[in-house]
């Protein structure tokens, strides 16, 4: 099975229901289907407090014990921090923090409607949401 890590825009598009929410919506329900093994990092869940905070403390709650479900969240530590570090100057540490604790946690593929900030340095795969999709369909 597909080990699959979100960056924080997938579910920021169901938070949201933003324009991708319906492919972002369908990731999460292959992922608790059993179709892929989905993951994310800690700070998935740190910065969509911060971007909903707007929602109120209640409500943000609701949203992030809903997005949890059946979505391991990976752990991050020193070693990935200085590996992020390594890389200089990059256009988007968040990203690059992600990155690392995907590549750390043997993720297959990052998942991101912003490629930008991980194809600078990325041996992993990259992916849209729909690219992703599409993709599984083809196999």
């Amino acid at each position: 099975m597909k080990r699959v890590f979100l960056d924080t825009n997938i579910l920021m598009d169901v938070a949201e229901n933003r324009e991708h929410a319906p492919e972002a919506n369908l990731l999460l329900d292959f992922g608790m289907s059993g179709i892929v093994h989905v993951c994310v990092a800690p700070v998935t869940y740190t910065t969509m407090s911060f971007l909903l905070r707007r929602f109120g403390k209640e409500r943000i709650h609701e949203i992030l014990q809903q997005l949890s479900e059946g979505i391991e969240v990976l752990p991050m530590d020193e070693a990935q921090f200085q590996q992020a570090m390594s890389f200089g100057p990059v256009r988007d540490f968040e990203d690059m923090m992600q990155y690392q604790c995907a590549l750390a946690g043997g993720c297959d593929v990052i998942i991101t409607n912003d490629k930008k900030g991980f194809e600078e340095h990325s041996t992993l795969h990259i992916m849209t949401a729909t690219e992703f999709l599409q993709s599984l369909m083809e196999e």
